[in-house]
């Protein structure tokens, strides 16, 4: 039985006004749920991906396909002047979703942020195990960080649930190979950010066999986080991920600036559907990013 959202009010920060919609979304979304990786008979993993789509939004878009690292990725521009580049990786329980899923919500972001976002395949389970997934968003932030910290462009990175997880890793990553941050902020929606617990489904998929101490080290809620930067975190009070999203918010705060929207009724992927609390939850992210890659910009 789903929590009213008077019960959770306590936890939310926002969304209060529009909580009972969020509910009713949320019930949807957890139907949805749970059956999402049951595989018809008599089709692949890879035939059935392509029948669950996420978000569903098509308009014309500034949208161009390439590939960095040969990792295929998508890119979309803003329409004023890019600040610089922001890094999005789909959610999906890194099995499920694709990078060209989610086109006029990448170019609203883009528009709204004023950077340049490039949405990334990521290769994904069964067919590829972690950190398969992890390696190639590494290549592809390694390849547009720039030589030096003085002389990088400005880039962010963030995501959805699994790409939440992506990204965190990426944070924290990434800087053991560079030697520095090339990181100027993250973007961490309603994130698996502790794969010692729960998320049996997706995990069976992405690390099968592996033991509590390989499920740890792809945590990020069990690494140490040094040098990360600013970071916005978004969940609802309904989404079974929201503890984990509170402890590592409450961690990263202890290293660099955060910014938290705990949203009243939501639940988990509501930002990928049609309701007032995705809407708001887009325009704060973008404005999160906008305000740190202007910052950059004005130190240049």
């Amino acid at each position: 039985m789903t929590t009213r959202p008077e019960a959770t009010a306590a936890l939310a920060t926002i969304g209060h006004e529009y909580a009972e919609e969020s509910v009713r979304v949320g019930e949807l979304l957890k139907s949805r749920l749970t059956t999402l990786y049951q595989v018809p008979a008599g089709m692949t993993f890879a035939q059935y991906r392509e029948t669950v789509r996420f978000g569903g939004d098509t308009t014309e878009t500034s949208a161009r396909d390439a590939t960095i690292e040969q990792v295929p990725v998508r890119s979309f521009t803003p329409r004023t002047r890019s600040r610089g580049r922001y890094l999005h990786l789909h959610g999906g329980g890194w099995c499920l979703g694709s990078h060209t899923m989610h086109d006029a919500t990448l170019q609203r972001l883009a528009d709204q942020s004023e950077l340049t976002v490039t949405s990334v395949g990521y290769r994904m389970a069964p067919e590829h195990r972690y950190p398969a997934c992890l390696e190639d968003v590494l290549a592809v932030a390694h390849a547009l960080a720039g030589p030096t910290d003085d002389g990088a462009p400005f880039l962010a990175v963030g995501g959805e649930s699994a790409g939440a997880h992506l990204a965190a890793m990426a944070a924290v990553e990434l800087p053991r190979r560079l030697g520095r941050q090339p990181f100027s902020a993250v973007s961490l929606n309603y994130g698996a950010f502790d794969l010692t617990t729960g998320l049996e489904r997706a995990l069976a998929l992405l690390m099968p066999d592996a033991g509590r101490a390989e499920r740890a080290d792809a945590s990020p809620l069990h690494a140490e986080l040094p040098g990360v930067p600013p970071a916005r975190f978004c969940v609802g009070t309904e989404d079974a991920l929201l503890q984990q999203t509170l402890a590592m918010e409450a961690k990263w705060r202890t290293r660099a600036p955060t910014e938290l929207d705990v949203f009243a009724g939501a639940a988990h992927a509501f930002t990928t559907v049609r309701c007032r609390a995705a809407q708001v939850a887009k325009a704060r992210e973008a404005a999160f990013l906008r305000r740190q890659g202007t910052e950059r910009w004005n130190q240049k």
